[in-house]
């Protein structure tokens, strides 16, 4: 009807006559399809393709498709007005006008206080294939906390596949406080319900770590829709569902007092690789750092972008599309103090492990100090 060009009251009015559901019920279907484009398939396409290749009969298509009953909450309502949870445990489900039948429900104790503290909540009914019940979801609202200060740390996520890095950096002075990884590889292989199950495990590891350091969260906004490796790109990031933990530590972090936030991680592995043999990391935990770097202090991770560890010493050398390597620090007028700028102790090599000494770079804002 919408393809036809049919207004949404129009649409609203149309179906509550033909079907006697309330409006409430039609409205939260549409908000669901109004953004949708013209090719999407209801249903889901890997339930289209099992009707096509003929796993599934005619009837067990439409009945997957016709299993989900939705109804959005609102705060004058004091909950939701069609699926409404009693006191005694119990769901009261309008089916027509003044027409209603109660079902039993189970809420998990923990969850109890929150639900009675919502101004409102949404309620979503999916029934199962084999008719044994009804899985219910509640969504409910939840602010940031108020009381969450200004941390004054920084911990970056390097999202690959099967593990995840970070680094935890002190704003101020770009010193690394702590390096780590969350080997999660069993996300990979598991069905969607242990998928999810793990993934907050995984989150909650992340949430521990941070609110142990005082920092928040930063995580990387990965986008391989038009990137020219798609292909091989997906392979390696969908597996991990990437966007789902980013989903998850959206709102779950700030329900326990962390701050979270995403930003661009354009670069950061390129960068990573050059300091990863310096600082004596792997890449991927170099890259969560130069991550730290960029949503701190750009213009010092501009810098690095135009850093180069070629040296045979391994002495970093700067390249600026200006001159050649020994003289370019010369010319480059990026207000560096001659050949002070961007140089390592000689002792620093790749070869030194955690603990040996320090490495002191000059930026062109501050001293950058990183123990090596």
């Amino acid at each position: 009807m919408k393809r036809k060009g049919i207004d949404r009251l129009s649409i609203i009015r149309q179906l509550r006559e033909d079907s006697g559901i309330p409006a409430r019920y039609v409205s939260a279907a549409y908000d669901t399809i109004k953004a949708l484009p013209s090719h999407a398939t209801f249903g889901g396409l890997e339930l289209q393709r099992l009707r096509e290749t003929g796993k599934i009969t005619r009837e067990e298509y439409h009945r997957c498709r016709n299993r989900l009953l939705v109804c959005r909450g609102e705060a004058s309502q004091k909950g939701n007005l069609c699926l409404r949870i009693e006191e005694d445990e119990k769901l009261r489900v309008t089916v027509a006008e003044k027409q209603w039948v109660t079902l039993p429900l189970f809420t998990p104790e923990k969850y109890r206080p929150r639900l009675t503290e919502a101004p409102y909540y949404t309620v979503a009914l999916k029934r199962r294939n084999d008719y044994s019940g009804y899985d219910v979801r509640i969504t409910i609202p939840v602010e940031e906390p108020a009381t969450v200060s200004e941390p004054k740390r920084v911990m970056s996520l390097d999202i690959n596949s099967g593990h995840v890095d970070f680094a935890v950096v002190e704003k101020a002075n770009l010193t690394p406080v702590a390096f780590g990884r969350f080997n999660c590889s069993t996300i990979l292989d598991v069905r969607k319900a242990e998928k999810r199950r793990r993934i907050h495990l995984l989150v909650n590891k992340v949430r521990n770590v941070a609110k142990h350091y005082g920092a928040e969260v930063v995580a990387g906004k990965l986008r391989t829709l038009h990137s020219r490796n798609r292909n091989h790109a997906n392979r390696k990031t969908q597996g991990m569902n990437q966007f789902r933990i980013r989903q998850v530590m959206a709102y779950k972090l700030p329900m326990n007092g962390v701050r979270y936030g995403e930003r661009s991680e354009a670069y950061t592995s390129k960068v990573g690789r050059k300091l990863s043999k310096p600082l004596g990391l792997d890449v991927h935990k170099a890259a969560a750092y130069a991550f730290s770097v960029k949503v701190t202090d750009y213009p010092s991770f501009l810098f690095l972008r135009g850093v180069h560890a070629n040296e045979e010493n391994g002495i970093l050398s700067m390249r600026l599309n200006r001159g050649s390597e020994p003289t370019v620090l010369h010319q480059a007028s990026v207000g560096l103090v001659h050949d002070e700028a961007g140089l390592l102790p000689a002792e620093a090599t790749p070869q030194h492990k955690v603990g040996a000494g320090e490495i002191t770079m000059s930026l062109p804002t501050h001293i950058l100090q990183a123990k090596v």
